[in-house]
This record gives structure tokens, C-alpha cells and sequence, in this order.
């Protein structure tokens, strides 16, 4: 069996378009600076999971400083650099970033609790 057909039996096909593409970058641009910054949020100063109840100041301001840097560079490759487009892009990817570490945090509280 393929691999990218066991894949989407798996969890189904993903979608090629979406929000992506209104500011004007690749899915895989997309979910690479999503996931980048989550990362950062989770592991910067040590695993989230080890310091959920500590100042949270440097993770959170890094992991949101490195999306209009990234958002920046993706555009400019994709000969698509226009401010607009980096305010809306970066603002997508930081509102879903904000709903993906805040649901981390519940989960993360929850199982401490």
C-alpha cells in the first residue's frame, strides 16, 4: 500500500486549499510556521509539561515573534511580499497558534490536577 493512501485511510485527505491561501502562502508554509511556534511555546526553557504553573513571559513572546519573521520570509519567496499580506498571515497563524496553546495549557492543567 502507498504510503500517502494508508495516510488518508488514517486520518483522512487533507485539504489542499484553505485560510492558506487567502494570505497567500503554501499549506505546507502554513503548518510549518503553526507547528514552529507551537514548538517554541512548548519546549522553549525547558517542556511545557514540567513548568505549566511558572511565568510563561519568554515562551509566549518568542513564539510569537517568530511568525511575522517566518510569515515574512515564506512571502518573500513566494515573490508575494506585501505588508497587508504579512499582518493578515501572521495574525491567522497567531490566532490559531493562541487557540492551540491555550487548549494545550487545559490539557496540560487537567492532567496535573
Amino acid at each position: 500500500m502507498h504510503k500517502t493512501a494508508a495516510r488518508s485511510r488514517l486520518i483522512g485527505p487533507l485539504p489542499t486549499r484553505g485560510i492558506w491561501n487567502a494570505v497567500d502562502l503554501t499549506r505546507a508554509q502554513f503548518l510549518f510556521i503553526l507547528a514552529l511556534s507551537v514548538a517554541l511555546f512548548v519546549f522553549l526553557e525547558g517542556p511545557l509539561w514540567r513548568h505549566a504553573h511558572e511565568g510563561h513571559l519568554v515562551r509566549i513572546g518568542l513564539s510569537y515573534a517568530v511568525i511575522p519573521v517566518a510569515v515574512t520570509a515564506a512571502l518573500s519567496f513566494n515573490r508575494r511580499l506585501r505588508l497587508v499580506t504579512i499582518v493578515a498571515a501572521s495574525t491567522v497563524i497567531a490566532l490559531a497558534k493562541l487557540v492551540l496553546t491555550a487548549l494545550l495549557l487545559v490539557i496540560i492543567g487537567l492532567a496535573q490536577a
